[in-house]
């Protein structure tokens, strides 16, 4: 009499109910893992429509939100909808908001669009997006009592910091609820103070990932790169001048343990002129105590030829907010897309396109040598696009996967939208038009580069003609935002 066989996998002796919650508990990514484990896996996520709703949702780059007691079919088809209406660009309503003209300085960031003033007084206006099912709202607080020289803001948090200095050489960093423009409740210490020494605020970048709040900012002779977490009052990193890599000209979080430096490296010359090889420096911190940032990792940019060089390198990416916003799905922070703007001889623009989980896999290394250098030929071609540029003059024209093209002059009633949020690998997948997967080629000749730059990072174009015109475009996760030319009014898209 033989020996009763024993399951090699444990799992799969047990009752399908058990399975099922067991899977529900797993994201869209390990979901699809597990259909190759075994048939029985395979069927029970395939007949489910609640796992299947996972998947799908991880395919968008989406977290699930607030469902209210929506069914599985229910949801599925509203992520299908949405999904359709992003693709043909078809949006439910248009609203017009008016908006000033000439504001100190503005923000989208989780459905809210405000902007800030200081003068005639310190001034802030927060427009409350209309979405799909509830109509716009203003909000004007005509003195936040501070001269305000930039702000940042997470609505998922409640949370608005402005930026302003003190007369005794003091930098400030007010947190407050943007509801009420009140001390944040969560905020240990309100306000964050930091010494300015000798300097003077020039260009200035504040962005919030989490509980941190960074800020960059040029000062008379250098830069100067200051974080704090908000919530604790802890500082976390201040630097300075030398500190820094050769001409770092912008700097972006990546979550709240990582931040990027966008440099060119002008180390070397040619017949007086930098060569201008552009250089994105990936960092690792402590969120939670004082500590040197930690350089993971360089990635070199194409070179280009001799005599030619970058004058200006940009990086920019949607905003991070630290809970899901309201509805039945929100944006995941693991989701984004980077883009690096790239200005040579002050005529010449690209954009370099490229997921953040790839930037942040350098963050775990492999061994304990040196950061490693990464030269644009090793890393470059299959992780990124890199497509002709035109100037731009206001961010926030980046959320999630999805980028808004600037206003083409010969065009300007069309909008044209990249999503980089495609994965060509999944079975299922529509790779019709307007898909882009095949590899596209900027040539040496008639280009500031070296050698050919060829690039496969896969997405897709958007376009449609509109009836107004607009200087300039911004996106957030469910509108696209035009500003008419006169600067004075914002015509708000929902879908």
């Amino acid at each position: 009499m033989g020996a009763a066989l024993t399951p090699t996998c444990l799992l799969g002796a047990l009752p399908l109910d058990i399975l099922f919650a067991i899977l529900c508990w797993l994201d869209g990514k390990t979901i699809t893992r597990c259909c190759s484990v075994c048939r029985l896996w395979r069927e029970t996520i395939a007949t489910s429509t609640e796992l299947q709703y996972s998947v799908e949702l991880w395919a968008d780059g989406l977290i699930p939100g607030d469902a209210d007691g929506l069914s599985p079919v229910e949801k599925m088809e509203r992520l299908n909808e949405r999904r359709r209406r992003w693709r043909d660009l078809d949006w439910t309503s248009r609203t017009v908001f008016p908006i000033n003209q000439q504001p100190r300085a503005y923000e989208l960031v989780g459905g809210v669009f405000a902007q800030q003033n200081t003068w005639p007084q310190s001034d802030f206006a927060a427009i409350r997006l209309p979405t799909a099912q509830t109509g716009g709202h203003v909000t004007v607080t005509e003195n936040i009592g501070v001269e305000s020289l930039d702000f940042a803001m997470d609505p998922s948090r409640d949370l608005v910091i402005f930026l302003h200095k003190h007369p005794d050489e003091i930098g400030n960093l007010d947190c407050r609820s943007l509801s009420s423009l009140r001390p944040h409740p969560q905020a240990s210490v309100p306000r964050l103070s930091f010494d300015l020494r000798d300097d003077e605020f020039r260009r200035i970048f504040v962005q919030i990932a989490g509980d941190v709040v960074g800020l960059l900012f040029r000062t008379t002779g250098s830069l100067r790169l200051v974080l704090f977490n908000w919530c604790t009052g802890a500082p976390l990193v201040d630097l300075a001048g030398p500190q820094f890599p050769h001409s770092v000209s912008d700097f972006s979080l990546l979550s709240p343990q990582a931040y990027i430096l966008a440099a060119v490296n002008d180390s070397q010359y040619y017949r007086g002129q930098p060569k201008g090889i552009g250089e994105i420096h990936i960092y690792s911190f402590d969120e939670t105590q004082r500590s040197y940032p930690t350089l993971v990792a360089t990635l070199q940019l194409p070179h280009p030829n001799p005599g030619r060089f970058l004058d200006r390198i940009i990086a920019h990416s949607g905003p991070f907010c630290a809970y899901p916003l309201p509805g039945p799905f929100s944006q995941s922070n693991d989701n984004r897309i980077m883009v690096i703007s790239l200005a040579y001889d002050r005529s010449e623009y690209y954009s370099v396109y490229m997921h953040h989980r790839y930037l942040k896999k350098y963050l775990h290394p492999t061994n304990d040598g040196p950061p490693p250098k990464i030269m644009w030929d090793e890393w470059g071609p299959q992780n990124s696009r890199m497509l002709p540029g035109r100037h731009l003059f206001w961010l926030r024209y980046v959320h999630g996967e999805r980028v808004v093209c600037p206003v083409d002059p010969a065009h300007p009633r069309r909008v044209e939208l990249l999503d980089f949020g495609v994965t060509p690998t999944r079975p299922g997948f529509d790779a019709s038009p307007p898909m882009i997967i095949e590899a596209s080629t900027i040539s040496q000749e008639g280009s500031v580069f070296k050698q050919d730059v060829v690039t496969a990072l896969p997405y897709r174009r958007c376009c449609r003609e509109l009836n107004d015109d607009h200087i300039l475009y911004l996106v957030d996760q469910d509108r696209i935002l035009g500003v008419t030319e006169m600067v004075n009014k914002l015509i708000v898209y929902t879908f």
